[in-house]
């Protein structure tokens, strides 16, 4: 029964390539994937969860470097962190067609969000995403320039928190960039103006590469 199932045989399909042995999983891992079917789960959020568990390196032996994962119910764990987070995407969507948000501007930064965060793989950022949504999905304001001061103060505190994520390379890299984009005119500005270019151009660079097209 479960073996002519298409949603079950691309799961059990994706597993066992990444485990690298065997050619089917046992009775419990099949009633598993059903119960994810049967809630209606996405393929491509328990592939992301499967796709976790394999990444970590705690499932790693340090002696032999095989895999410690043995089955799809020893890394259920995982898959349901990305059932959670596919939920989370789900009911904020959900409440974007019942609610009523302040204006067209932040509804129009909403929707960009929803498209955006498809392509994030990195959760961090994503949480830190989603905790903007949020603010813009509860934002009450009758003043429409209070709207847009309130929605630039945290934008930028985004753009801090995501870059506060990265590692010390990864700063570096992007810092090194902005110097060397000023380097010719750094003598002939203020210092407050150079930090300011050297945050805006740090900003556009972290923009283009996690592509946040929902950001100015």
């Amino acid at each position: 029964m479960f073996k002519e199932d298409s949603y079950i045989k691309s799961i059990e399909k994706y597993f066992l390539t990444h485990l690298g042995k065997g050619i089917m999983l046992s009775y419990s891992d099949y009633e598993l994937i059903a119960s994810w079917k049967e809630k209606n789960i996405p393929l491509q959020t328990i592939m992301e969860g499967i796709r976790e568990a394999f990444s970590d390196f705690g499932n790693i032996n340090s002696l032999n470097k095989e895999t410690k994962i043995r089955n799809l119910n020893s890394i259920s764990s995982y898959v349901d962190k990305s059932i959670k987070m596919y939920l989370e995407i789900e009911n904020i969507d959900c409440k974007i067609e019942d609610s009523d948000p302040p204006d067209s501007h932040t509804k129009g930064i909403i929707h960009k969000i929803n498209d955006d965060v498809k392509d994030i793989a990195d959760k961090r950022i994503l949480n830190k995403i989603m905790e903007y949504k949020n603010l813009l999905m509860n934002l009450s304001c009758d003043n429409s320039s209070q709207t847009f001061k309130i929605i630039n103060e945290n934008e930028n505190r985004l753009y801090d928190d995501i870059f506060n994520l990265l590692s010390g390379s990864e700063k570096n890299k992007i810092l090194t960039m902005c110097r060397n984009r000023l380097k010719d005119s750094s003598n002939n500005i203020t210092n407050h103006a150079y930090r300011k270019s050297i945050i805006s151009f740090r900003n556009e660079l972290i923009k283009a590469e996690f592509n946040l097209n929902f950001l100015n």
